[in-house]
């Protein structure tokens, strides 16, 4: 950290590429097809595409590009250029391109990231023009050591006709904490990926690819933008509580004894707080083969070192991401982490070997199981599935976690419980248990679709809400899993509940609407 770019550029022949991130930023076409690093928020390009942004809207408004990054880049970067993109994936979450995409101004598909990762390498997405990487060193070979995240980073580098790469000196040096393994291509048979526990290393810790495709070389000097997270309320609280006695019971259940399987946890407030909370937990040692290693993992890992045994994901998520801050924490992790390529933090092959516990949180459930991660109202994106279908799918055990309710920004106050969710991301088959802050609902002994439903809705739907709930299934009648498909009968329904959301009690907690 603080070196000077010279010294991070050792392959000597490459130091002349260095130029300003304008003068980069010429280097990209009208029309180019960009793949970044970048995975909440952790090791994406902060000055070329900045200044790419600048460029276009001074000089030409009317330039488009296709953008590809591991997951969501910060605000910060891709609000700037999201009027320049016109297709992105496989993961957002800025505020204007959510706006784009709606407006039917911005192409977006939606992927799992173990699959995107593959199809980009098999060319399912075409030809990739330029690879814009954040790098924390350049070896005297040309090869690369990345920063805070890998995403698609290894694949953008390989797969790319022209490359940037963005030195960033105010990084601390990540050698070392890489596990760079480039998945295979048809026809070669693909080989068993020979990890049997979270901290083997099977790869490199830097990226090979032909140095003679760099075509510009950029210093950066700013720090990961900051995870932004909500002070821990006390429902998140009670959730985590929930879910660390489901956990505990699954133990006693199933004779863990003193082994706890690996833990995966999405992003975000509610799973942040579920992570945090583990310290309570009577676990006595504690693996994670998840995609981010975020901020609740951190005083597991500095203040109780003994239960963190180690880490495999992709990123790091962090509140605090000062340099000084990151290197103590990289010293304490050296040898407990290995950041990987995201086609290998969320291999189906490795989650199902390590028997992953898989936790996310969605925007709703319904009382059958089905989750949906992604749209409100079944129509407007929030943010892409990311890898919790990666994970949900493949879990020894997999838990959706969730307040029961959720207040709008016009004041209304929703179940997140409901009959039938407007979109499906995840069906009933891939969910083990749902838990909100008032329980747990089980579905270990693979009850049916009734049993499901009382389950859910006694448990773990608000009791404000569980009488119509309740109607929801008596007036649907028969059927394994009933539903309401006459017209009359739904807007009948729709109007009860409307009704019940807007006389929600005011004095009762609900979650902000997100």
């Amino acid at each position: 950290m603080g070196d000077p770019i010279e010294m991070r550029i050792q392959r000597a022949a490459l130091r002349q590429k260095l130029m300003s991130a304008e003068a980069a930023a010429r280097l990209i076409r009208d029309g180019d097809v960009l793949a970044t690093s970048g995975f909440t928020k952790a090791g994406e390009p902060k000055a070329t595409l900045a200044a790419l942004a600048r460029r276009f809207a001074a000089e030409s408004p009317e330039a488009r590009i296709t953008l590809y990054s591991g997951a969501s880049l910060s605000d910060e970067v891709e609000g700037p250029l999201a009027p320049f993109i016109s297709r992105r994936g496989p993961y957002m979450s800025n505020s204007r391109s959510r706006a784009l995409i709606h407006a039917g101004k911005m192409d977006y598909a939606d992927a799992h990231l173990s699959h995107f990762a593959r199809g980009l390498m098999y060319g399912f997405y075409g030809e990739i023009d330029v690879a814009i990487v954040e790098v924390s060193r350049i070896r005297e070979d040309g090869s690369v050591v990345l920063t805070s995240s890998v995403g698609i980073s290894a694949e953008a580098l390989v797969k790319a006709r022209r490359v940037i790469l963005e030195v960033n000196t105010a990084m601390p040096d990540y050698t070392g904490f890489h596990d760079i393994v480039l998945p295979p291509t048809p026809p070669t048979i693909g080989w068993p990926i020979p990890i049997t526990g979270v901290n083997d290393r099977v790869g490199l810790p830097y990226v090979s690819f032909d140095p003679a495709k760099v075509v510009a070389i950029v210093e950066s000097t700013t720090p990961d933008y900051p995870v932004e997270f909500k002070p821990v309320a006390t429902i998140h609280k009670q959730i985590a509580g929930h879910v660390i006695d489901f956990i505990s019971e699954c133990s006693d259940r199933f004779g863990w004894a003193h082994w706890t399987p690996p833990l995966q946890s999405g992003a975000g407030n509610i799973a942040n707080a579920v992570i945090g909370e583990l310290h309570r937990a009577p676990f006595a040692r504690l693996n994670f083969f998840t995609e981010v290693f975020q901020e609740g993992m951190v005083r597991l890992c500095l203040d109780e070192p003994e239960r963190f045994a180690g880490v495999s994901a992709t990123a790091f998520s962090l509140a605090d991401t000062r340099p000084e801050r990151v290197e103590a924490l990289l010293r304490a992790l050296r040898g407990k982490v290995a950041l990987r390529p995201m086609w290998m933090s969320n291999s189906p092959e490795i989650i199902s070997r390590l028997f992953v516990i898989a936790m996310n949180t969605p925007l709703e459930v319904d009382i059958y199981g089905h989750v949906n991660s992604t749209h409100v109202d079944g129509a407007r994106i929030v943010n892409g599935l990311g890898g919790s279908g990666d994970f949900f799918r493949n879990a020894y055990v997999s838990i959706v976690h969730t307040p029961s309710t959720r207040r709008l920004r016009d004041g209304r106050t929703i179940s997140c419980v409901l009959p039938a969710v407007s979109h499906v991301d995840h069906t009933e088959h891939d969910i083990m248990c749902v838990v909100t802050e008032h329980g747990s609902a089980i579905n270990l002994a693979q009850r049916t679709a009734r049993q499901r439903a009382e389950a859910i809705i006694s448990r773990c739907a608000h009791p404000y809400f569980r009488p119509i709930l309740r109607d929801y299934v008596r007036i649907s009648g028969g059927g394994d899993e009933p539903r309401m498909l006459g017209r009359d009968h739904q807007e009948r329904w729709l109007q009860e509940y409307d009704a019940l959301c807007a006389a929600f009690p005011a004095d009762e907690a609900a979650s902000d609407a997100g």
